[in-house]
Order: structure tokens, then sequence, then C-alpha cells
């Protein structure tokens, strides 16, 4: 008997067009090999507190717990965008809201999971974040202790 090479599959989606992406390659790995496929969604509401922070921080009046809320429901359409998408395919899933860094999120979900693989778009919702703090997807694969794919989306330029 041939064993599968995935068993879990953990995709990560912020909702952007590129993290569909992901979600669709990594629905069809789950298919291909008959594995668990888990979506995973990170709400990092500390990014939007330190673009807030410094001497000005003051001045403006801004209300953290509506952000917040807002960022929960933007991570939850993303993973029920994520669902809707891998089950269009034929694959359901297992979804993971987390809350922190989405670097430290996607690997201990990964290892709490047992996943095999993780799947993301090269780029997100977080271009200009990529290029001032270093790309989540870059930091998932030098620091992930499993197989990783990262998906590049087909860019109309």
């Amino acid at each position: 008997m041939i064993k599968e090479m995935f068993s879990t599959i953990l995709v990560a989606t912020d909702g952007s067009p590129e993290s569909l992406e992901a979600v669709r390659a990594a629905a069809e790995e789950a298919l291909r090999h008959h594995a668990d496929l888990h979506t995973i969604c990170v709400t990092n509401p500390g990014a939007v507190q330190s673009m807030f922070a410094g001497q000005q921080a003051d001045v403006i009046d801004i209300n953290y717990e509506l952000i917040t809320e807002f960022l929960a429901e933007e991570a939850k359409k993303a993973l029920e965008n994520a669902e809707k998408e891998a089950e269009r395919i034929g694959v359901s899933v297992t979804p993971h809201p987390a809350w922190g860094d989405p670097r430290d999120e996607i690997l201990r979900c990964a290892e709490e999971i047992g996943a095999d693989c993780i799947v993301m778009g090269s780029t997100g919702k977080t271009g200009i974040e990529a290029l001032l703090l270093g790309s989540v997807s870059s930091a998932v694969v030098t620091h992930a202790r499993t197989n990783t794919m990262i998906i590049r989306a087909n860019r109309m330029e």
C-alpha cells in the first residue's frame, strides 16, 4: 500500500486573492492525497496599534475595540470564503481563527494539528508591511519543521 505524502495540510488565508489561490492549491493537494485540510486566519491587532504609536498617538482618538471587532469580522469572512472555495473543489475544512503575530500563530497551529504541509500565498494584504518587516511566508518557510508550499498567484501586470 502506498502511503500518501500529506495527511494534514494547513493553509493560511487573509482574505486576499493571493491567499484564495493558496486555498485552491491546498484543497487540490488535500483531494489528491486524501488529506485533512485546515485553514488559519490570524488577526494581528498589535500591528494596528503599532501603526499609531509615537508622539502623535495621543492626538488621535483611536477606538481599538472597534478596530479589533472589524479585524475579527474580516478574519471570519476570510475563513468562510476559504471554506467555500475548498468545498467547491470537494474538500471540507477545519477552520482555526487565531490572534497574534501571523508568523508565530501559523507555526504554532501547524505543530498543534500535526500538519505535514503548510500552504501559503507569496503575498497577501500586507504587501507594504512585507517590505518593511519581512514577509510572513518567508518567516514560515525559514522556521517551519515541516514541508511548506508557497503559491505565487498569476498577476496581470
